[in-house]
């Protein structure tokens, strides 16, 4: 009986090693995911900063929400350089940034930092991206001085 019940436990273990060994992998790493992320950020200041109305309305989504320096809500219609002008991030550049993947989501957490006259000035952003059809689009964004 002693034999038989040892047999058992020896058997019930091996069962629960191959079990977890058979699982399927980790999953890789989303290094590559949040690259994509950042370089979106990058994309969206060159093209605010060339005034590129096209490119924007690609980058931003467009059901995209955000909050202005004064707490304003702003759409996307907002945030597009009217008529060909350059916007306000022009020779702006991105700096501690921090990105996290959560499935098709992508959380941006960094500081821009502006060219302003002869000063130059840091903005923190806070960027929420989705993994779209057409590729990852800015949903959401707060930005604060």
């Amino acid at each position: 009986m002693r034999s038989h019940r040892c047999s058992c436990l020896l058997l019930a273990s091996v069962i629960s090693v191959t079990l977890v060994l058979a699982q399927e992998p980790a999953p890789p790493s989303n290094a590559k995911l949040e690259d994509q992320v950042a370089q979106l950020e990058r994309d969206w200041l060159v093209a605010d900063g060339k005034g590129d109305a096209a490119r924007l309305r690609e980058i931003i989504a467009d059901d995209f929400v955000g909050s202005s320096f004064d707490g304003e809500l702003l759409s996307k219609t907002d945030i597009i350089p009217i008529g060909g002008g350059r916007g306000g991030f022009a020779g702006a550049v991105p700096s501690k940034t921090n990105v996290r993947v959560f499935g098709d989501t992508g959380v941006l957490m960094g500081v821009i930092n502006t060219p302003e006259s002869a000063a130059k000035k840091s903005i923190r952003v806070a960027l929420v991206c989705q993994k779209r059809a057409q590729g990852w689009q800015i949903v959401a964004a707060q930005l604060s001085q």
